[in-house]
């Protein structure tokens, strides 16, 4: 395995842990999830809450999963959608956290899919040694 592997494998298990993370609490609670970012949900909020929940878990589990062989060319494609979607919801999130009544803690996730769409960026198109 090489650096870039090794690259890949530790942005994997990060953005797999992320996911999950906030999968779960999505999913089970999410009421409190919503209230530290000062939103108030209904039941419909609830439950679309909770449908968000088991896709970001879908999304940990997938890179967590593929982290073993990152030469994979559905891994690349894999990581290629990360980027365009941690990229869309950079953007989404900074556009919800100027119009929208969100607390401080709205700021994580703009900073988080910045963070992730610039690693899984590096890790795709710099060029190999």
């Amino acid at each position: 395995m090489n650096k870039r592997d090794d690259e890949f494998n530790n942005l994997n298990r990060h953005y797999g842990n992320v996911s999950f993370g906030l999968g779960i609490g999505l999913h089970f609670a999410p009421g409190l999830i919503g209230s530290l970012y000062g939103l108030s949900l209904d039941a419909g909020g609830i439950h679309k809450a909770r449908q968000l929940g088991v896709e970001l878990l879908m999304l940990g589990i997938i890179p967590w999963l593929a982290k073993k062989d990152p030469r994979t060319s559905a891994l690349r494609v894999i990581h290629i959608g990360q980027l365009i979607g941690d990229t869309g919801g950079a953007v989404v999130a900074l556009v919800g956290q100027f119009s929208a009544t969100v607390r401080f803690l709205g700021w994580v996730g703009v900073i988080a899919y910045l963070v992730l769409a610039s690693g899984f960026g590096y890790c795709l198109f710099k060029p190999q040694h």
